[in-house]
């Protein structure tokens, strides 16, 4: 019934998977480089990456149904189908429209952003230990940015994962050469 995972790294380092550490390096380095350059790819590429970790969140949430199926009430299951069915129908949506999507999500977060330093201001504009200082107006930027620019923040991170995974390229490259 449970699945039993081993998962043993004791002899990873060793000389024989050298080239797996170089090869598995360079194919992470062209594909950061890739992804850095490209970035329309990038926003694919991280999209279906998070619809694939949503896919699993739904493995693991059906894992749990399935256990409480033996006896809990249909009453106390129904949380975990409603979010069994969100979190399906929202991989689904981020593996087939992963730029549309990200444009919604960043004009919602720039909406919402704006919303609550306007309201703020309205709630603190009486308050004299209350300032609207440059960290506030630079959120507020930020806001206008995401609803003026919705791919912006979908670069933006697609560019540090692109670099994260350039960096664990070249780190694979010379662990690879180290341990020839």
């Amino acid at each position: 019934m449970f699945q039993i995972f081993n998962i043993n790294f004791d002899n990873m380092f060793k000389k024989e998977n050298s080239t797996k550490f170089v090869l598995m390096g360079v194919l992470l380095l062209g594909l950061g480089a890739f992804s850095f350059f490209n970035k329309h790819i990038g926003i694919k590429i991280t999209s279906m990456a998070l619809s694939i970790v949503l896919l699993f969140f739904a493995y693991l949430n059906l894992k749990n149904i399935n256990e409480l199926r033996r006896y809990a009430s249909k009453e106390e299951i129904r949380p975990f189908t409603n979010l069994q069915i969100i979190l399906l129908v929202s991989a689904v949506i981020l593996f087939l429209f992963p730029e549309k999507i990200q444009v919604l999500i960043s004009s919602i977060a720039g909406a919402y952003i704006i919303f609550s330093q306007v309201k703020r201001i309205i709630i603190n504009k009486n308050n004299p230990y209350y300032r609207f200082g440059a960290f506030n107006i630079l959120t507020l930027l930020f806001g206008f940015t995401l609803i003026l620019s919705p791919l912006f923040l979908s670069r933006f991170i697609v560019s540090i994962l692109s670099i994260l995974i350039m960096l664990i390229g070249s780190y694979l490259i010379s662990m690879g050469n180290r341990l020839k």
